[in-house]
């Protein structure tokens, strides 16, 4: 046999062989292990290993089916190219899960506090640079070491959950919340004079009421606000400022909204 005729030979039984390790690949990890995440690359590559049999017998079958062989080729390849793209796809889908629930408390769904600084930070030097105002609400649970005393710290823990869903479901798109520490929270009001930041934070504050007592423990807080830039401009002074807001709420007696006049 010619080394040109060989060839072609020698390249169809490796492609032959590469196409039925793709294919056993692919029905080994759709059978035995699924990721839904994955499942169009692999339909992907399983079409490519069909159209790669293909070009294989054509190369097999000798010159007379060239032609053929060129057009499975350029199939394959099409299909494996949108394959490896879904692939990346749902990797990058799943960093991104895996990086959303690294800034996530578990416990409330909101973000943590390091997550917090990063992109309340990036938030407020956005909006005071475009000439805007920011607000910084700091709230503080009223009677929260009470509940947990008396009824437990699981239960404390759904009332911590059910004040996570209350800031979620009441505060404004752009707005950005974070749990503090422990019964603590931290709103930075985008775009957010004293007065309007006033208004959200009763909002919330009436939302945590009506969820706690359908819970069957009414629950209030204390609230401190500090408004960008005449609160300060970095975000650190702010939360001092607005704790400081706070503070005085609770030595007055709890359950209202204290801000610092922009």
């Amino acid at each position: 046999m010619e080394l040109g005729v060989a060839l072609p030979q020698l390249a169809g039984a490796a492609n032959l062989a590469l196409a039925v390790s793709i294919l056993a690949l692919t029905v080994a990890r759709q059978v035995g292990s699924p990721r839904p995440q994955y499942t169009r690359s692999w339909a992907f590559f399983g079409l490519a290993a069909v159209t790669l049999l293909v070009h294989a017998s054509f190369d097999l079958a000798g010159s007379a089916m060239s032609d053929f062989s060129r057009i499975a080729e350029v199939g394959t390849t099409a299909l494996l190219s949108v394959g490896l793209i879904f692939l990346y796809g749902a990797d990058r889908e799943g960093i991104d899960r895996m990086k959303d629930a690294a800034d996530r408390d578990h416990l409330t769904g909101l973000l943590n506090l390091r997550a917090f600084g990063i992109l309340a930070a990036e938030r407020l030097e956005r909006t005071l640079d475009n000439g805007g105002r920011c607000a910084v609400a700091m709230l503080d649970l009223d009677g929260f070491k009470e509940v947990n005393d008396s009824l437990g710290h699981q239960a404390g823990d759904r009332m911590l959950q059910l004040v996570g869903s209350a800031i979620r479901a009441t505060v404004r798109p752009h707005d950005i919340a974070a749990r503090y520490a422990g019964d603590e929270f931290v709103i930075l009001l985008d775009r957010c004079e004293a007065d309007e930041a006033k208004r959200v934070c009763d909002r919330i504050q009436r939302s945590i009421v009506m969820l706690s007592l359908a819970a069957g423990r009414q629950l209030t807080a204390s609230w401190g606000v500090s408004v960008a830039p005449h609160g300060g401009t970095d975000l650190r002074d702010l939360i001092h400022h607005a704790d400081k807001q706070l503070i005085g709420v609770k030595r007055a007696g709890r359950d209202a909204v204290s801000a610092v006049a922009s």
